[in-house]
């Protein structure tokens, strides 16, 4: 424990350090989402299980790491559907913190997914796990568990980010806690997770041919970018 204190100590040294030398001319260059869902071939009417849901956030930075991301809101096409139907629920504040060997013993039945992070263009990296949490607000709620590690692979600390669907606007939701640092690549995979008798978490059609998703992150100095995704689908032929 006493050693852990000390890399955390001095990880935050070091991450304070960059912030003071370089906030002065650092900025946000650009931002990229890329959203994949697999299989590409739906019905066009009717929703199918998706076996694969992929969205790649990365951000490109000048001088330094700020401003550092507040909230990041994911649109999804209504092509899209999140189901989570009879699928466990995670109370997250209980894994918020813990070790993903520890959050899995507590809320293994509720993951559907994983990805990493790199944090501060490689200063820091993380290991994400996936968890459907218990409703906030009537809505349901996905925990961004995420493992950090220090640029030498020792274990450093854990954080979990906690996403908020709305599946009426059809939106993700997620806050990011202020750590003075900044995520610049975060991935996330869920998987073909059965929600009930005919459901998935992750479910998606095929209507326009096409899927076009975006996202909006949202800075500590008051500014967003916004970026779009777009990937093609087919239509399965009808059965007659």
């Amino acid at each position: 424990m006493r050693k852990r204190k000390y890399v955390i100590g001095a990880l935050l040294s070091v991450i304070g350090a960059l912030v003071v030398s370089s906030s002065a001319s650092a900025a946000v260059t650009g931002q990229t989402l890329t959203t994949t869902t697999s299989p590409a071939k739906q019905q066009k009417k009717t929703f199918g299980p998706v076996g694969a849901f992929t969205n790649v956030v990365d951000t490109a930075y000048s001088g330094g790491f700020t401003p550092n991301a507040t909230q990041t809101v994911l649109t999804f096409t209504k092509d899209i559907k999140f189901t989570p139907g009879n699928i466990p629920q995670c109370n997250l504040s209980s894994i918020s913190t813990v070790p993903e060997a520890q959050s899995d013993a507590t809320c293994g039945a509720s993951k559907v997914g994983s990805g990493s992070a790199t944090i501060n263009g490689g200063l820091l990296t993380g290991k994400v796990a996936a968890y459907n949490g218990t409703p906030s607000g009537g809505s349901p709620t996905i925990g961004l568990h995420t493992d950090v590690f220090t640029g030498s692979g020792a274990y450093a600390f854990s954080t979990t980010l906690t996403g908020v669907l709305n599946t009426g606007a059809n939106t993700l939701t997620v806050a990011i806690p202020p750590t003075g640092t900044s995520i610049t690549h975060f991935t996330t995979t869920i998987g073909k997770k059965k929600s009930g008798k005919k459901t998935y978490y992750v479910m998606a059609r095929c209507k326009k041919k096409k899927w076009v998703n975006s996202e909006t992150t949202h800075f500590n100095d008051g500014s967003s970018v916004t970026a779009t995704s777009t990937q093609k689908c087919k239509q399965k032929k009808s059965k007659k």
